[in-house]
Formats: structure tokens, sequence, C-alpha cells
């Protein structure tokens, strides 16, 4: 069996290298992630926001682009936070002190 001829690896000179550091400062401040940074302040306040049943039974999930998905644990669920879906984007938002949301998606998951 023939032997491939190896590929030579380029190494990047130091003055090319790049400080982890830097990188994710400039991921966190240019606007290229699809949510801000305190926008994890969502699931510290969750609870609070919606109250203890409906915190056992739902939980964030993601936000993208100012839109929070929140999985609940089953149908019943599901119907009861989207009756409620205006109510939770405003309480969000008064808890954050900004425009975190704009809207929800609901979705059944395993919690």
């Amino acid at each position: 069996m023939k032997k491939r001829p190896e590929k030579s690896v380029r190494k990047r000179p130091k003055s090319e290298l790049i400080p982890v550091g830097d990188v994710i400062h400039s991921l966190m401040t240019d606007g290229t992630l699809p949510y801000r940074p305190d926008d994890v302040e969502i699931w510290r306040v969750w609870k609070e926001v919606v109250g203890g049943t409906y915190a056992e039974n739902s939980r964030p999930s993601k936000i993208r682009k100012k839109q929070l998905t929140i999985t609940v644990s089953d149908s019943i669920w599901l119907q009861e936070l989207t009756f409620y879906r205006e109510t939770i984007l405003e309480k969000i938002n008064l808890k954050l002190g900004r425009k975190a949301v704009t809207s929800i998606k609901i979705t059944v998951g395993s919690l």
C-alpha cells in the first residue's frame, strides 16, 4: 500500500496569533451573536416572572433575535402559557428594564 505524502502544516507566526480574550470580547460587542450576553438574566428571573407552578412546568430554552422560546412539559401547559404569552413578555421586559423580548414561541418538550 502506497503512503500519501504528508501535507505540510503552515504555522502562524506569533505575531498573527490573537488572544482568546480578544476574540470573545469582539464576539460579545460587535453584534455577531444572535443574542445579548445579558439575556441570560431571563433564566435567572424566570420563576419570579411566571411563578412557582408555571416554572415547574416550563422553562426558557433559547433566545434568538429577541424571540424567546419556552419549552413546556405538555400540551396543557402549552395552551396555558399561550394564553398568558403577552403578560409573560411584558413581565420579562419590565424585570430586565429593557425590551429584551419582542415575541415568544412555545414548544412542548422535556424539561
